[in-house]
């Protein structure tokens, strides 16, 4: 019997299953789309962004994982976070991913609920012949937020369901 090979390891196909897209925004990403949108977010070089990356706790990771969701603002800010992720993914070889996003996290800073989902969806609808990978989207609730806040984009979602 032969050894198990890296290339064989890097080759087999992947499933990503629980993966929360805001959380995959990459410095260079959330530079550029901070840039775009005028916002501030205290660092002006990939690098510096990089640097904020260091977690050592959820907590410390919260600390940038919420305040960098404000770089997203349009439509194409979703679709490009997501499309992305998505790219970075089929090179790793995941051929089925299926990803939470937090659309109280936008609404409640005022994004529309239809900015949101529209922005991944597109990503996720282009993502078989862009990517070669098959994608899907989970809506989730954050739960440090009430249920009453949940409601308004619970409800905005029945439209897109299907």
């Amino acid at each position: 019997m032969s050894d198990v090979t890296r290339d064989f390891v890097v080759a087999l196909p992947k499933a990503e299953l629980h993966l929360h897209l805001e959380g995959t925004l990459m410095p260079d990403l959330k530079l550029e789309l901070a840039r775009k949108n005028g916002i501030d977010i205290g660092q002006s070089t990939v690098e510096e962004v990089e640097a904020t990356y260091a977690f050592d706790s959820l907590t410390s990771f919260l600390a940038v994982y919420y305040p960098a969701m404000n770089v997203l603002q349009d439509e194409d800010d979703f679709y490009r976070l997501a499309d992305a992720y998505l790219a970075r993914a089929a090179a790793d070889g995941v051929v089925r991913a299926e990803m939470f996003f937090d659309p109280q996290a936008h609404t409640s800073r005022g994004v529309p609920f239809e900015t949101v989902i529209n922005g991944y969806y597109r990503a996720v609808e282009e993502a078989p012949a862009a990517h070669g990978i098959s994608a899907a989207l989970i809506m989730c609730f954050l739960r440090d937020m009430s249920a009453e806040s949940a409601a308004e984009p619970l409800e905005a979602s029945v439209p897109s369901a299907g």
